[in-house]
């Protein structure tokens, strides 16, 4: 047993021995906030592929209950350093759509948020794109009619109510159906 958790230290000091090269800051609470830290970016991940997907989903329904000759891109595409989660593709242009959810609504990732929806508007738009960011916060406290677009989509849902974020961004994305027309032509 000893052993193992030689082994186990021994991997933890290769994975974060970077971040820490000082051997006074090997202190259990040290490593596992880093190893905590890590994790949690995981379950982030995670969590955002799903509603990459179901957003896609969604998306693909609308399209198909209004007919639309549409494409829904099955992956992410990325310009600069921008990453665009769903991508629908017409005939003569395509519509970038971030995804961004946010648990909370506190300290300074508050502002991190808002910034990045900003960003993602104005790379599209720069790149001649057509931006619709989705965003789902249940208490996100930017002003929707600062943001440089036509359309956004906001949910003022807890993303972890995932029966209730399906159901609206459905009738959101429904609310739009004539956007996505346009992009028939």
């Amino acid at each position: 047993m000893s052993e193992r958790r030689a082994n186990l230290l021994n991997e933890v000091r290769k994975f974060v021995g970077p971040l820490f090269p000082e051997a006074e800051k090997w202190t259990w609470h040290t490593i596992s906030e880093v190893m905590l830290a890590r994790l949690e970016g995981s379950r982030r991940a995670l969590k955002g592929t799903t509603f990459e997907n179901t957003v896609r989903t969604v998306i693909r329904a609308v399209i198909a209950k209004h007919q639309v000759s549409l494409k829904v891109g099955d992956s992410q595409v990325k310009i600069g350093d921008e990453t665009y989660d769903v991508q629908i593709i017409g005939k003569t242009h395509t519509i970038l759509v971030p995804v961004k959810t946010r648990e909370t609504m506190g300290g300074g990732h508050a502002n991190l948020f808002t910034r990045d929806i900003h960003k993602a508007i104005s790379v599209a738009q720069e790149n001649g794109y057509e931006c619709i960011p989705v965003v789902i916060a249940e208490s996100w406290g930017g002003k929707l009619d600062s943001l440089s677009c036509k359309h956004v989509i906001y949910l003022p849902i807890n993303p972890n109510q995932t029966e209730k974020v399906e159901a609206m961004l459905y009738d959101a994305v429904n609310g739009i159906a004539d956007t996505l027309k346009e992009l028939e032509k």
